[in-house]
Order: structure tokens, then sequence, then C-alpha cells
């Protein structure tokens, strides 16, 4: 097994509510078997040093001279080995889960959606993603995205309510109110606050707000629900299964925003959507700036499912660069899944020799706000 981790530029630096994005980063995983065949997966996530390092040093230990077509068995033995740190194994476990199902789609030469359960559908719509900007600036890229074919766009909010209400109100003067949109406060209100916030904001129509409280407050999510009429999604909340029970055994919310990657793979996150629509609730992808591997890897699992009918995240259109040979093709504000074998992907080597020389990693959370701490002397 190898790991790579590769960072991609963004066309024009990402505010939100917690900082500033300017790179794409992703782990790319290569999984190889003695008859020649090489399955890719890739694992996003916060710290890509960490996951490396769990991949490298302790989950590879549980991969060699094992049937890579048991990918079930070798997922729970991973879970199991990694339970008293598993939020942050989950990451790791999820690329390497990818790497497995393309391998075991290449053996049996079916897809990765077929593993998955046989496809609902092949083309799946993805959101056109707008991120803090003055109003006229976003109403404009709606317009750009509504015009490329997207009929559901997401926006991040949650620093000014003044400008959140300006920038919404633009963008349905430019795009009309036939085109879907959801808001998403990662976490940064008050249960008041976001009561207060999204009742002044309902006049525009929204699909739902994203966690609009901490990802703790499961209970302020639930008031925050029962107080407004917009649906809730739980994003940062909704992690893994478990999570998950405890927002249903809540009613804390009416979407499950789902990332394959902090589940612990597509299977996991295949589980989610079926335990939410066995609920009654909806689901849609979220997005970790997942580079062509995973973008295409999440596109399957949508593909396999009924319990996504909303577009889904990707930040795939705002990257400069891929490490893939054929770049995920969005037309029409969709993905078209293939019926290849596995996930149908090559790794281009040049790209990832580039991309894997680039600086590691940057933080992007609260890398635009600028303070002074009290000084204790110069760390050394």
């Amino acid at each position: 097994m190898q790991t790579t981790a590769v960072r991609v530029p963004l066309r024009e630096p990402l505010k939100w509510t917690g900082g500033i994005r300017e790179s794409a980063s992703g782990l790319i995983v290569e999984i190889r078997t003695d008859e020649g065949l090489v399955g890719v997966g890739e694992a996003p996530g916060p710290t890509l040093p960490a996951i490396q390092t769990i991949i490298d040093r302790e989950l590879t230990q549980f991969l060699v001279d094992q049937d890579p077509l048991r990918v079930e068995w070798i997922l729970h033995r991973l879970e199991e080995y990694s339970r008293n740190w598993s939020d942050l194994a989950a990451y790791a476990i999820a690329g390497v889960e990818m790497a497995l199902l393309d391998l075991k789609g290449q053996a049996l030469g079916v897809s990765v959606a077929e593993l998955l359960g046989g496809y609902s559908r092949e083309r799946v719509p993805v959101i056109g993603y707008l991120f803090i900007d003055e109003p006229e600036a976003n109403a404009q890229k709606a317009a750009d995205f509504v015009a490329a074919g997207h009929t559901e766009l997401k926006l991040k909010v949650g620093r000014d309510l003044a400008q959140d209400h300006d920038t919404i109100a633009a963008i349905r003067d430019s795009v009309g109110y036939d085109v879907k949109l959801r808001i998403d406060a990662n976490m940064n209100w008050s249960v008041p606050a976001a009561i207060k916030w999204i009742k002044a904001l309902e006049r525009y129509d929204l699909q739902y707000v994203e966690q609009p409280v901490p990802d703790f407050d499961i209970a302020g999510l639930a008031q925050v629900r029962r107080s407004v009429s917009v649906p809730i999604a739980a994003d940062e909340a909704c992690t893994s299964l478990r999570s998950a029970l405890e927002l249903i055994k809540a009613d804390a919310c009416d979407v499950f925003v789902v990332y394959p990657s902090e589940a612990g793979g597509l299977t996991r996150a295949m589980q989610i959507g079926a335990l939410a629509a066995a609920a009654g609730k909806w689901c849609a992808i979220g997005s970790w700036a997942e580079l062509g591997v995973a973008t295409t890897a999440n596109a399957h699992l949508v593909a396999a499912s009924t319990a996504f009918p909303f577009a889904n995240d990707t930040h795939y259109p705002l990257q400069l660069h891929d490490v893939l040979i054929e770049p995920v093709e969005i037309s029409a504000g969709h993905i078209t899944v293939s019926h290849d074998p596995g996930l149908g992907l090559s790794l281009d080597a040049e790209s990832m020799a580039t991309l894997s020389a680039l600086e590691l990693r940057e933080s992007p959370f609260y890398d635009d706000i600028q303070g002074t701490a009290p000084s204790v002397g110069q760390i050394l």
C-alpha cells in the first residue's frame, strides 16, 4: 500500500465563518495486489499528516496477505483496532475502503455503484458552491452556475446578518425562486441567534439551513428546528452511524449531510442513508474539498442510493488541477457515473509528482483572523 499527500490550489480564496481556504488537499491511497491490480482511494480530512501516519504505520498490517475482496471483514478489523481513536481513524479507513472497493470492482468487472447496490440513477446532481463575498459578486456567480445547468446552490453565511440578507436577496433577484438555495452557518450561531437569523431569512424560500449551532448541542439544534419553518440539516453533528442515531432520537434535523470520509467509508455512508430513509429523513453529500478520486467515489455512492435526493456538495469546479488523467466532468450540473469496473479512474503520475511537491497542508480554519496572544517568550 502506498499513500501520497497532494495539495491543489483553488481558483480563488474561499471565505467561510471559520477562515479562508486557498487549497484542496487529499491523501491518495494505492493498494496493489500480487496479481497486478491497483485500487485507488482518497482520504480527505482535517489533518493529512496524521491520517497518512495511521494508514502507513497502523492499518497496513491488516491488509498484507489478505484477500482484497473481503472488504466488509477488513473494514470490521480496522474499526475494531482503532476503536479508542475512531474519530480520526475513520478518515484513514475511508481511504483504504475506497481503494479496496475499486480493487474489488476491477476484479469482478463491475462498478463501485454496482457493488453498493446497483444504479438508482446514472446522473448525480451537484451544487453550485458560493462562499462569503459581496452580494453583487455572489449574485453573478449564482447566475453563472445556473447558466451552466445547476439547479441548486449553497451559500456560506454566518458572519454578518446584513450582508447575508443582502447577498441572498441579490441571488434571488439574479436567479429567481425556481433555483433551490441552501445556506450553511458552520456552527457559528447560538440557539437564539440561529432562530433570529433564520426567521429573518425565511422569506427567501431556503431549501434548508446547515448546522446553525455547534455540533455538540443536539438539544439546541432540535430547539432551532422546532422554532423555524425552514428545514434544518445536521452537518458537523452527523459524522457516523451512532451520531445519526442520536440525531434521530432527538428529532433534531430534517437532513443529514453525510461525509463518507468522516463516516469511515462508502459502506458506512450508505448505511447512514438507509438509516435516514427509515426515519423519514433526507441526505446530501458534504464536501471536504475532495479531489477527483473521492469526488467520483461519492458520485458512485449517490448513484446507488435513493436516500440522497438533493444536489451534493463539491469543491471540484473550484480546483485548478487534479491527480487524474481524465478529470471529472461536470455537465449541466451533473456527474455521470460510468459502468467501468471499479471507479474507472487512472492516476496521472506527472500530476501526482507535481502536486505532492507543493506545501503539504494549510489550515482552512481561522487563518484570516488576526490577534495577539499574551507573550510568554518566543517558541523555538
